[in-house]
């Protein structure tokens, strides 16, 4: 029970006050750490993406490059969908050992 005093009244009323706002500010704390958190995952989400499309994107350039070769036929587009880039090196160097193998 809250003393009958006034000044014992005024110290836990403050002592209350800064006990709520502690809680407040920890809450605030959680709250925009996880927003930066999840920021800086999106961030890094992103660069992970592009690297993967860039090396995608490179070895599909290979294989276009190897397969303008005579005899060859060119891929399309759907060719490639659903392949990660492991799969298309696979692909470059199937198609660099035919070429390796017509030219001996």
């Amino acid at each position: 029970m809250i003393s009958k005093t006034p000044e014992q009244r005024l110290l836990y009323n403050a002592r209350l006050k800064f006990q709520r706002d502690e809680v407040k500010r920890i809450l605030q704390a959680r709250l925009v750490g996880h927003q930066v958190g999840r920021q800086e995952g999106e961030e890094i989400g992103d660069a992970r993406g592009e690297a993967r499309g860039e090396a995608c994107g490179l070895q599909i350039g290979r294989i276009t490059v190897l397969q303008e070769f005579p005899g060859l036929r060119l891929s399309t587009a759907e060719d490639f969908s659903g392949c990660d880039a492991a799969q298309l090196i696979t692909i470059a160097e199937q198609l660099q050992q035919q070429l390796r193998s017509r030219s001996s």
